[in-house]
């Protein structure tokens, strides 16, 4: 009789201790964060414009020779020829400059005194007298010097002053036989031509189209960036200022500073973008590199992900039960806090839930703090399994949602890095490097959850 009295006791316990705990699923905020209510922030670019190519097209597109005369039958009449050598462009840091070798040749007869009697158009009344420079004989040498300086309009184009700065005759030109100098009326008639010259180099400089380059850079930047695998990186540009530009004689470039202002976004997710044109300048301020502040949009899951990595199959003992961790799966948010849904068999096996506080650490380790069971859980887990408020299970659960964050950033890191080394259309390049990549804290939203991170480093662009 005791033998049947103690089976049944030992069977009625068994049934119990491997009955199912059933415990009701806690409500999930459905009101998302506010998180993207945050400043901008602003990429520094340096910009570098290779003028070899323009520079070329100017030497082509003005002319090498200019002649001209003047002719009248009383005093001096005159013709001249003009030839210039290639430019050789000098760029100061604040023009560009150019000087030119060129060369004349003279010629020149005078007439003391005129009469119509013989001819309407006059006649001299003495033979004239004949006389040349730089004809029949080496051509007399001019130094010619331009300087032209650029600016950039709020519409993107180059707005461009081109002055005559200098016109100095080398070789004078003096003719002894009626003591004349001709120096002066050389300079003079060339100086016209040389002048009429500064609109074509405006008109060249200025038909650079930086504009159309701009805007194709434009809209890559509105193109998410790949990430392999870590997500898509939206940088959302929203506005671009220019500084005054500064020329580098060394390998002849115009050199200037971009400054972008962003709102980048990390998403998981692909995100429906509408390309925007080009808007006029905003009002530029200098500043170095950038440090970007972007909000890594994220679903739940990744947190499954990492939480089932190191706490699934976890066997947690007691004195002579145990519970065996099946999964997890975060449901949402509730106050900022996650709820965690906990598969678990052993001695019980059912499902319970858990609340706990997202942060991340200095030393860039997602962690959970305060993890504590939920008020359904706590409710039913004291009538039906009481010993599993015993604080090792929630100690346990805790220590196992320490993620170091560490090795995915370098991940990251090394992704941008290869997008910001790259060619955005032709003969545009970007090239740049991340010195810094860090999570500073985490936000939890209705349908996912967001990070700020910080970014910073330097980035250049190329233009050919």
């Amino acid at each position: 009789m005791r033998i049947k009295i103690f089976l049944i006791a030992s069977l009625l316990w068994a049934l119990c201790s491997c009955k199912t705990i059933d415990i009701a699923q806690p409500t999930i905020s459905t009101v998302d964060s506010t998180f993207f209510n945050r400043p901008p922030s602003h990429i520094h670019i340096p910009v570098e414009i290779d003028l070899t190519s323009q520079l070329k097209d100017v030497e082509k597109s003005l002319p090498k020779q200019f002649e001209g005369k003047q002719e009248q039958c009383e005093g001096v009449s005159f013709s001249y020829k003009f030839l210039r050598e290639p430019i050789d462009f000098q760029f100061k840091p604040n023009m560009l400059y150019y000087e030119v070798d060129g060369k004349f040749e003279l010629k020149l007869n005078y007439c003391p005194k005129c009469h119509e009697l013989w001819d309407e158009k006059g006649s001299c009344t003495v033979p004239r007298l004949y006389a040349s420079c730089g004809y029949g004989e080496p051509m007399r040498k001019v130094k010619v010097a331009y300087a032209t300086t650029v600016s950039i309009t709020d519409g993107y184009r180059f707005n461009t002053s081109t002055k005559l700065k200098k016109f100095d005759v080398l070789d004078p030109c003096e003719i002894t036989v009626f003591k004349y100098d001709a120096t002066s009326q050389v300079e003079k008639q060339v100086r016209v031509q040389l002048e009429a010259l500064e609109k074509d180099i405006d008109q060249q400089i200025e038909d650079v189209d930086i504009r159309s380059s701009l805007q194709d850079v434009w809209k890559q930047l509105e193109e998410p960036m790949d990430l392999s695998g870590y997500g898509l990186l939206y940088l959302n540009p929203k506005s671009m200022a220019l500084s005054p530009v500064s020329f580098e004689n060394n390998g002849k470039k115009a050199s200037l500073n971009a400054l972008l202002t962003v709102q980048p976004l990390i998403s998981t997710n692909n995100i429906q973008q509408k390309h925007t044109p080009l808007p006029n300048q905003s009002t530029y301020k200098s500043e170095d590199g950038f440090e970007l502040s972007i909000s890594v949009k994220a679903s739940y899951d990744s947190i499954n992900t990492l939480m089932n990595k190191t706490i699934k199959g976890m066997d947690i003992p007691f004195h002579n039960k145990h519970i065996v961790i099946d999964s997890l799966h975060v449901l949402g948010q509730q106050n900022q806090k996650l709820l965690v849904e906990v598969h678990f068999s052993g001695s019980k096996k059912g499902v319970f839930y858990l609340e706990g506080k997202p942060a991340i650490t200095p030393n860039q380790h997602f962690v959970m703090s305060d993890v504590a069971y939920d008020l359904n859980s706590k409710s039913v887990l004291l009538k039906t399994a009481k010993w599993m408020f015993d604080k090792r299970i929630l100690e346990e659960l805790s220590k196992a949602a320490d993620y170091d964050l560490a090795p995915l950033l370098e991940e990251t890191k090394i992704s941008i890095n290869q997008q910001l080394n790259t060619t955005l259309t032709d003969g545009v390049f970007l090239s740049g490097k991340v010195d810094e990549l860090s999570v500073s804290n985490i936000v939890l939203g209705a349908g996912e959850f967001y990070m700020m991170t910080i970014v910073s480093g330097n980035v250049k662009l190329k233009m050919k």
